[in-house]
């Protein structure tokens, strides 16, 4: 039998048709031909002469099920792949042609490799498609690639040969049907020299001696699956557990570093085995493991039966990576990707339009699941400052995009890696906590059974679950259009604002909605309305415990009245921030927020309502709704509030306001950042306590760095006391050593790290020294000389002045004056532009702009085509100069007319007029 080897690249007489690039162009695949079953084998070092290339042989059952068309053409995926040989069988194995060189047809824009056969294919027939191919083993982190680390003790460097086929990356290993809803069996089979070890997605069944020391291991069937999810891991790696039931599996030198990961994995298992009521074998496969890698495109990956994670995900070492946060680290990942295994796995999308139905729930399992386990984190809290305040900004803005697009959008890789950015996460994951707060978590629980056991195996849209959550929704159809509410959060952008306002003596609350826009003038669509849930508590009865929605408001009424039989005190809306939306009170409603807040125990205020209240009043003040002045006088509350929480939204909303003010501006600013934290810290200090929980260990981080990042002596001197005498510990060492940088402590930092030899360690101290107020001379020379990666240099560089505001100019003149070494450090004028250009996004005065202007005119030239990016660079400092001037002018004078004594602490709110008119513009607008 002839056959013929076919070089998609180099071979000359193979028929390559190129599309070009164009609008029209679909990268999708019909549904005439389905794939059932790979039978794929892959041969790795096999040529010594040719170390980074792979052999591969995969025969793939297939059918042809449209009946509206003759089917005369088999298409599926390849890239980067040099076919040699492709046969095609029919159902009985008889070889029924060797497919020509003309008869293959690769489109290398949308990567289709179109197969034309010489008969048409009959209906629910079995047919066999064989394809012996070789391809890159690649030195990035897509499809199969190599990565190494330096083993502890001999110094001697190992190679670990892996996969990560998400999303479209399976084409770059084997020819295959490579989109999500072509699911089929897989049997894998790994050739590998002696020494290796190799494991896969299932249990390995047998391996056998080939020949010249090199071992065949063969793996069983998986479940149906995607392509995306298969992987594999060849290595020197050994397992702690059993490598046919459960193991987490990494370099031998980790093994005693990994008994905490092993745990975790342990105690999920049984949490979503009860919660989905379906054990994990009863979806198919018998073995789970959690594998380490050195490098990886994201921190995990979740591949059925074998979840890779980077390093530090799973390993903890004692004294270095084992404080609080890195086993939080540890937990919250360990938990998000074992509920893939249900979420995305077993049920899977049917396209990368709607990402969230895998990460959005997994994204709500990882804080609320990893809660049930571990109580003392209180990621149920944590959850509301972590990831539904740090959505909202990315949302609020032009450049967001929806939960659910559609479908013809999401054609490129650039389509689909757009769908994976932190909206399908942060926002799926708390629109899924709104539904299961208002479902109650029981009609949720069981809603969310069903749609797991109904669609097992199979593919899956956004409609398939709504079907299931109408099923058990609690409330009546005719007080909520569920469809509506359903889809107002998923196919449409954004979110909105409620203003709330009192009359009649605070007996009647009046409801209106507006969407929140950072940028009202960026393009937006400002008109967009959702069907809103409400919920509330007053002073009358305080409830912050039921978050079952009192009712909706609809997108299609104006307003939402509610009537009180007595006049009220206080209200505050949307219970621990349970839904997806601000709120705007009216100035008597937010004086009397701000008077409950200031009583004994905050008057019984949530901590997560806390929270919201700081972070949606901030917002409102960046957008011109309020004035700043009006936002720090109302959280002058704060220095009576010691919970983490509440703090954390504070903190996180500060950040933009304090990169604004000047350096003269800013002695006022740590003044009153002194004042307000004057309880808790005074509680807390910078010492650990035996009594500290989780949260107070947070807590303290975060104060001292801030605290000592203002210059505050209190902080800095307790830190120092407490750096002269010990070791910090992990949670707090970064932060302990960076303030001690700031001072002469930064010889002894810079000693440490030429003493270390644990990598993480080395990182930590490495940033550490950058916090140096003293000797930025000296360390701009370690940057400049110190053999570091480019990503280290230009951190380094941007906590210089991160880490000491008032700092930002004489570090600019300082690299201005060295830029042609800084250029040959960093590698290039363009990554020397971008470092400028994000430190130029700290000036805030007209003097800096001026600085910057005239570096431009000296140094251009030198930039090329990167000159632009300084461009770029000016003009923002002028927007920057300019939103400065409208949003905190009233700020800075009661800031120092506060540190004179010139302004009362907590009088009232004096924004009525103000805060009416701007609610009027909201509406009318």
């Amino acid at each position: 039998m002839k056959r013929f080897r076919f070089h998609f690249w180099f071979n000359a007489s193979f028929i390559l048709l190129c599309v070009s690039v164009s609008s029209s162009l679909d990268y999708r695949l019909e549904r005439d031909v389905v794939p059932l079953f790979y039978n794929l084998t892959i041969r790795l070092l096999a040529d010594e002469a040719k170390p980074n290339t792979f052999n591969g042989d995969v025969s793939i059952t297939l059918q042809a099920v449209k009946t509206d068309k003759e089917i005369k053409e088999i298409t599926l995926h390849s890239d980067g792949l040099e076919i040699e040989e492709c046969l095609f069988y029919n159902e009985s194995g008889v070889l029924i042609s060797t497919i020509d060189a003309n008869q293959l047809t690769l489109d290398r824009t949308t990567q289709k490799l179109s197969v034309l056969l010489e008969e048409p294919l009959s209906l629910n027939e079995n047919y066999t498609i064989r394809f012996k191919y070789s391809g890159e083993i690649g030195s990035g982190v897509e499809g199969l690639f190599a990565t190494t680390y330096i083993e502890e003790g001999s110094g001697i460097t190992k190679s670990v040969y892996l996969t990560h086929m998400q999303a479209i990356n399976a084409r770059l290993v084997f020819p295959c049907f490579d989109e999500p809803a072509f699911k089929a069996k897989f049997q894998l089979h790994i050739e590998r020299p002696s020494g290796y070890n190799a494991i896969s997605n299932t249990k390995q069944i047998s391996s056998s001696l080939e020949s010249n020391k090199r071992y065949l291991d063969h793996f069983e069937v998986t479940p149906v699956m995607s392509t995306y999810l298969l992987t594999f891991i060849v290595s020197e790696y050994t397992a702690r557990g059993n490598e046919s039931d459960y193991a987490v599996v990494s370099r031998p030198e980790f093994y005693d570093n990994t008994e905490f990961s092993y745990n975790v994995g342990e105690r999920v298992l049984p949490v979503y085995e009860g919660l989905f009521q379906q054990t994990y074998k009863e979806l198919g496969n018998e073995l789970l493991q959690h594998a380490t890698t050195p490098s990886f495109r994201h921190n995990t990956m979740e591949n059925w039966g074998l979840i890779i994670y980077k390093d530090a995900v799973l390993v903890q070492k004692p004294g270095y990576t084992d404080g609080w946060s890195d086993k939080e680290f540890t937990i919250r990942n360990i938990v998000h990707e074992t509920s893939h295994m249900w979420f995305g796995d077993s049920v899977t999308l049917s396209w990368w339009s709607h990402v969230w139905l895998n990460e959005g729930f997994a994204r709500y399992y990882e804080f609320f699941v990893a809660h049930e386990l571990y109580p003392e984190y209180q990621l149920d809290q944590q959850f509301v400052v972590r990831k539904l305040q740090h959505i909202f900004p990315s949302d609020a803005v032009n450049s967001t995009q929806p939960l659910t697009s559609p479908e013809e959008s999401i054609q490129t890789s650039s389509d689909i890696y757009f769908k994976f950015a932190n909206i399908p996460f942060a926002k799926g994951g708390s629109i899924v906590r709104m539904w299961r707060n208002a479902m109650g978590h029981d009609n949720f629980d069981a809603a969310i059974r069903d749609y797991l056991k109904q669609h097992h195996l199979g593919n899956t849209e956004p409609q398939d679950l709504f079907y299931h959550l109408k099923q058990y929704w609690p409330v009546k159809s005719e007080l909520v259009n569920l469809d509506q509410f359903l889809y107002d959060f998923t196919e449409q952008v954004g979110f909105p604002m409620i203003v709330v306002n009192a009359s009649f003596e605070n007996k009647q609350i009046r409801v209106e909605q507006n969407r929140f826009l950072l940028s009202p003038g960026d393009g937006s669509d400002p008109n967009i309305r959702y069907t809103i849930p409400i919920t509330y508590t007053t002073n009358l009865a305080p409830d912050f415990q039921n978050l079952t929605p009192i009712g909706y408001f609809s997108k299609v009424v104006d307003v939402y009245d509610i009537w009180f039989d007595e006049a009220i005190d206080w209200i505050v809306f949307n219970l621990k921030q349970s839904n997806y939306y601000r709120v705007f009170y009216d100035a008597p409603l937010l004086n009397s927020l701000q008077l409950a807040l200031h009583k004994s125990d905050h008057s019984g205020i949530a901590v997560e309502n806390r929270a919201q209240i700081v972070d949606d009043l901030f917002s409102f003040a960046r957008v011109g709704y309020v004035d700043y002045e009006e936002v720090f006088q109302f959280i002058e509350y704060l220095s009576q509030e010691v919970e983490f929480i509440p703090w954390y939204s504070t903190y996180q909303s500060l950040q933009l306001v304090a990169n604004r003010l000047t350096p003269d501006q800013l002695p006022n600013f740590a003044k009153y950042l002194s004042d307000i934290t004057s309880a808790v810290f005074t509680k807390l200090g910078a010492s650990g306590k035996n009594s500290d929980s989780v949260l107070d260990v947070y807590n303290r981080n975060q104060q001292v760095a801030w605290l000592c990042k203002y210059q505050i002596k209190s902080c800095q001197e307790q830190v120092q006391v407490l750096y002269d005498v010990q070791k910090p510990i992990p949670d707090y060492r970064e932060t302990f050593y960076c303030a001690a940088a700031r001072t002469e402590g930064y010889i002894k930092i810079l000693e440490l790290y030429r003493e270390e030899t644990y990598p993480t360690e080395q990182d930590l101290l490495w940033r550490a020294a950058s916090c140096t107020r003293n000797y930025t001379g000296h360390y701009q020379n370690e940057i400049l000389s110190y053999s570091r990666t480019l990503a280290e240099k230009k951190t380094a560089i941007s906590q210089m002045y991160q880490q000491n505001p008032d700092l930002v100019t004489p570090i600019f003149i300082m690299l201005s004056e060295n830029i042609t070494q800084l250029s040959e450090a960093l590698g290039s004028w363009a990554e020397t532009a971008q470092v400028i250009s994000d430190l130029a996004d700290y000036f805030t005065t007209r003097e800096q702009h001026q600085l910057l202007s005239d570096f431009y005119d000296e140094n251009h030239l030198l930039f090329g085509t990167s000159a632009e990016t300084l461009i770029t660079a000016l003009n923002s400092v002028e927007s920057n100069l300019q939103w400065a001037q409208q949003r905190l002018g009233r700020l800075v004078n009661f800031l120092s007319l506060r540190n004179i004594g010139g302004a009362t602490q907590t009088k009232a709110l004096p924004m009525v007029a103000l805060l009416l008119g701007l609610i009027l513009i909201c509406i009318w607008s």
